[in-house]
């Protein structure tokens, strides 16, 4: 049918070409117009329109492109009907007149002029009287450069969405009050102060690259959005969708993790690379959030040989797969095993000679470690003294602990472990001149990770709430596993041994904030389709985490994402004497005594929300509800 009707045109157009060329004088029109010419002209268009596929594009989805495609087209029918009317001129000239050159041009702009209104108005109508505009969703597009007008173009060319673009946003003063294929450009002021009520817009979708949008600037057009009740979704990066095209249904809601993350971390890449080239490498607790992900960055980075440990024997042949999948050339070894199994330990390091070590493994839920103290004591402290001492008998040459900012003053059990673990890896290191190089990293919470609060709140407005918050003020720190694993590799190769690398978390997250954000970000409304609830701070949990003791000062490093805390001065008999007699003890002492023993060796542990008490080591009747 379009062909046909572009054949048409342009014998149309070819006849109106004589008017227009003789100014309506038929008597000459006639004169050098026959019939005969259309002899040339329909096989001359007719080979051009098929060559090019002008007539093959979905007409209501017209483009640029097909305009282009329109204009090459006619201008090919109109050369091979010049070099045609020649050559019929001059072998047949009783039975052909020659065309005149102008009557091709005219001929030319015509049918140009009648294809291309065609295509427009016909894509125009589609869009205005047969989309369903009842239930049409009204979006503003945040970015008015090439990102934002392919999703423009991937919106319009989606038959299966009902979407009307408002407007572009734009924070770029030179393209504000300008139009892009007639799709206004706004700054935010006016698009959200005035457009968003106006215009009745609910949706708005995130179309800058990552590089080009500071992640501030993304959290502030977020909290307007939330202000205004905007859904939001943002584009995925380009290297998801470069070869075959953005798709509309590619556009996903935005997740809360992509804004609690940081800007793009700067790493020190060559040092790193330098570093694992050749070095076998040993990750416990390799099958967890923290120790996967450190697997993956060693494997971007081609490290030599990287052992995996972990006790978790499901989730380790997971990432056993998923290393085989998409690292082909990895050199892995998986072991299944537990880092409180010294013998066991010992045949890991006899068989590969690790020549770095490091210890994700840990248990870290602070309710049940409250509950259990004897497993945060046998796994976190007991688990971190072996490695530690076989790295040393070994000759490891880096040992890097992965702790948590909850061993800073800690409140709870988990945190105290945590904290007696990172003074055993001091006071070890400063008992040696030359040897092992202990390196402890210390961060918050981090985003995904199991036990974290995100999937639990996700979790809780899948099954229509209520999301339980333990305090209204209760705050905390929080970092996306990627960077907090870069960030643990960067200081790896930044530490000489008895350090505490700090990483720079931000600021404080509410929790409270972050569960209304969620919500909204799920499509719902706070305290109406979802409630929040304020429960009761659990055993151990303190209101605020802290990133530094009052002992300790913080020192910059030449990445300003990691500083690093001054050196406390321990007695290494003293320490592992007193280790030794709580990882003894574990199974014959009650949870009172444990507990009172971690408090005599980091006095800094000041028990809080909890069931045992500071001052006294005698046994407390503890009722836990389950």
């Amino acid at each position: 049918m379009v062909l046909s009707f572009d054949l048409t045109t342009v014998v149309i157009a070819f006849i109106l070409a004589y008017m227009l060329r003789f100014n309506f004088n038929l008597n000459q029109a006639e004169h050098f117009f026959d019939i005969k010419q259309l002899l040339l002209i329909v096989p001359s268009f007719l080979f051009s329109f098929w060559a090019t596929a002008s007539y093959s594009g979905l007409l209501r989805h017209s483009t640029t492109k097909d305009i282009t495609r329109i204009i090459f087209s006619l201008s090919l029918g109109a050369y091979i009907l010049y070099v045609a009317s020649i050559l019929a001129r001059k072998y047949y000239p009783e039975f052909f007149s020659i065309i005149p050159y102008s009557v091709i041009i005219i001929q030319f702009m015509l049918a140009s002029m009648v294809l291309v209104t065609s295509r427009l108005i016909i894509k125009g109508i589609y869009s205005e009287w047969f989309t369903n505009r009842k239930n049409m969703k009204r979006v503003i597009i945040f970015g008015a450069g090439r990102l934002g007008q392919i999703t423009r173009n991937a919106i319009l060319l989606d038959d299966t969405i009902n979407v009307k673009i408002i407007g572009f946003i734009d924070d770029n003063v030179e393209l504000q009050n300008k139009q892009i294929a007639g799709v206004p450009i706004y700054s935010s002021t006016v698009a959200f102060e005035k457009l968003a009520k106006q215009k009745e817009v609910t949706e708005l979708i995130i179309a800058i690259e990552k590089k080009n949008f500071p992640l501030k600037r993304k959290r502030e057009i977020v909290e307007l959005c939330l202000r205004n009740k905007l859904k939001i979704k943002e584009v995925p990066t380009v290297d998801r969708w470069m070869n075959d095209g953005l798709k509309a249904k590619e556009i996903k809601d935005i997740k809360i993790e992509d804004l609690l993350g940081r800007d793009s971390i700067k790493l020190d890449r060559k040092k790193i690379e330098k570093g694992v080239k050749e070095a076998v490498v040993l990750i416990t607790g390799a099958a967890g959030s923290i120790g996967s992900e450190i697997v993956r960055q060693l494997m971007l980075f081609n490290a030599g040989h990287v052992i995996l440990l972990d006790k978790a024997e499901s989730d380790l042949y997971n990432l056993q797969n998923e290393i085989l999948t998409k690292f082909s050339n990895a050199n892995f070894t998986v072991i299944v095993g537990d880092v409180t199994n010294e013998v066991k330990l010992r045949k890991i390091f006899k068989t590969y000679s690790p020549s770095m070590v490091i210890n994700a493994a840990a248990y870290k839920h602070v309710p049940l470690m409250e509950e259990f103290p004897c497993e945060a004591i046998r796994v976190n402290i007991g688990g971190t003294r072996n490695l530690a001492n076989l790295s040393v008998e070994f000759g490891v040459k880096k040992f890097v602990m992965v702790s948590t900012d909850k061993a800073v003053n800690p409140t709870n059990v988990m945190g105290a472990s945590k904290r007696i673990s990172e003074i055993y890896i001091q006071a070890l290191s400063q008992s040696q001149k030359n040897g092992t190089q202990f390196i402890t990293t210390r961060f918050g919470n981090v985003l995904g990770s199991n036990g974290s609060v995100v999937p639990l709140f996700k979790k809780q407005i899948e099954n229509g709430g209520p999301v339980t918050v333990t305090h209204h003020e209760i705050t905390r720190f929080f970092m996306t596993i990627p960077e907090a694993c870069q960030l643990v590799l960067e200081a790896s190769f930044m530490g000489k041994g008895g350090e505490i690398f700090v990483f720079d978390m931000g600021e404080p997250v509410k929790i409270y904030d972050l569960a209304e954000k969620m919500i909204y970000l799920s499509g719902f409304t706070p305290h109406e389709d979802i409630k929040i609830e304020i429960t009761k701070l659990r055993p151990g949990e303190k209101l605020y985490e802290e990133v530094m003791g009052s002992q300790e000062g913080l020192l910059p490093t030449h990445n300003e994402k990691i500083m690093i805390g001054k050196t406390i001065v321990h007695n290494y008999k003293t320490v592992n004497k007193q280790i030794k007699q709580l990882i003894d003890c574990v199974d014959e002492c009650d949870n009172q005594m444990l507990v009172t023993y971690m408090h005599e060796i980091a006095p800094e542990f000041v028990s809080q929300n909890s069931y045992y008490t500071n001052d006294t080591v005698q046994p407390k009747e503890i009722q836990i509800s389950t």
